[in-house]
């Protein structure tokens, strides 16, 4: 039983963190694909990525000696259909008039492989039904090539790692895998019965894809930032900047600051007032910056809103604790200084907090430049209101 429990285990240790590198990824890919995050489907989709890693380091772990391995033989590959069976004859002490022998047999090998190999792809089937929705002909094909997969990966020694393969590549493994498959695909509503409909997850996601959330907004501010920092590399590297101005170094604090605020106008008022409140973070995640009303913010507005929120909050923030500030300062400046930059960012994340909680959830610059973040969502699927 160890041998089965040690690759979970293993997978619970490295699923967090591939979950965390895939969260701004499945965040995207949601928002552009349904409009809003739910958590019944970041429910399903992390279990589902959760069960294809165990059931890959299932058919890999524990890794053996790599010395060890270049010693040994490699395993003839078994290629013979329903070799299971005729060993389960041959081997099981199983017989149907001693009811005595029931369950040693249950817990011989020759039972348990086969049922492990059974159980190993059932759940793929039961994803690929209730939440993929995808036909028994796909199914059962993708069943296949899953535990294809596997065992190739064995027969390659993990693709080359190994000098050769140190586990079994067994056809009836992959009839096995298959039929868990297809078995899980046809009993999937005996699993899901209490669980929402892939429909009603999805219409839930439009209803929320109407209200810009907080989290939808910071993914855009993410996005943006990435895109400022690709730009400030491509003027470095074809040296129309210097990098001291780009990135921030002893001796080079004003430059830098100059350099934010140019790119801040450029990118986040100038851009937006020609491409109607969009820049590339909020057209990724599908959200514009609108007037109240709802239609073209104009530059002015743009100039206003991020006048406020970065020139001024960012300003106030993070100008008295620049470099050259600070060295110009005397240690009671310094001090003042530093109190100015935590009151500020307490301020706004206690103003932040409030407005979490409000209906109207614009915070102050956001409403002294009667601007608003809309979605511009709309649902492919006209059944989905």
């Amino acid at each position: 039983m160890s041998s089965y429990l040690f690759p979970i285990e293993v997978a619970l240790i490295f699923f967090p963190f591939l979950a965390l590198f895939l969260t701004i990824p499945f965040a995207i890919y949601s928002y552009r694909k349904f409009g809003s995050i739910t958590f019944m489907r970041v429910f399903i989709i992390f279990t589902f990525i959760f069960y294809l890693m165990s059931a890959f380091f299932l058919t890999l772990l524990p890794l053996p000696d790599m010395q060890h391995i270049a010693q040994m033989k490699a395993p003839t590959p078994q290629l013979i259909p329903f070799t299971f069976v005729r060993e389960f004859l041959d081997q099981t002490v199983f017989s149907f008039s001693n009811p005595a022998t029931y369950l040693r047999a249950m817990v011989q090998n020759v039972v348990i492989q086969p049922i492990f190999n059974i159980f190993l792809l059932f759940p793929l089937g039961v994803y690929l039904r209730y939440y993929f929705r995808v036909s028994f002909k796909k199914a059962l094909v993708l069943s296949f090539l899953i535990s294809l997969f596997f065992e190739v990966t064995q027969l390659t020694g993990i693709y080359g790692i190994y000098p050769h393969a140190y586990r079994l590549f067994d056809v009836d493994d992959l009839m096995l895998n298959t039929l868990g498959g297809v078995i899980g695909f046809l009993m999937a509503p005996l699993f899901t019965f209490f669980l929402p409909t892939r429909e009603a997850i999805d219409s839930l996601s439009t209803q929320k894809s109407e209200r810009v959330s907080y989290i939808r907004r910071f993914l855009a501010y993410l996005i943006d930032w990435f895109f400022i920092g690709g730009i400030g590399f491509i003027l470095t590297l074809t040296h129309l900047l210097p990098e001291q101005v780009v990135s921030q170094t002893t001796g080079n604090s004003y430059q830098h600051i100059f350099y934010n605020i140019i790119i801040i106008f450029l990118y986040f008022i100038l851009f937006p007032s020609i491409t109607n409140g969009f820049t590339p973070g909020k057209w990724i995640v599908r959200i514009r910056i609108a007037n109240i009303s709802g239609t073209r913010v104009s530059f002015w507005q743009l100039l206003g809103r991020y006048s406020l929120f970065y020139y001024l909050l960012g300003g106030l923030i993070l100008v008295p604790l620049n470099q050259q500030v600070q060295e110009m300062a005397t240690p009671q400046i310094q001090l003042i200084l530093f109190f100015i930059s935590f009151l500020m960012f307490f301020l706004f994340a206690l103003h932040l907090i409030v407005n979490f909680f409000r209906k109207d959830n614009r915070l102050f610059y956001e409403k002294m430049s009667h601007t608003v973040s809309i979605s511009t969502f709309q649902s492919k699927n006209p059944d989905v209101q």
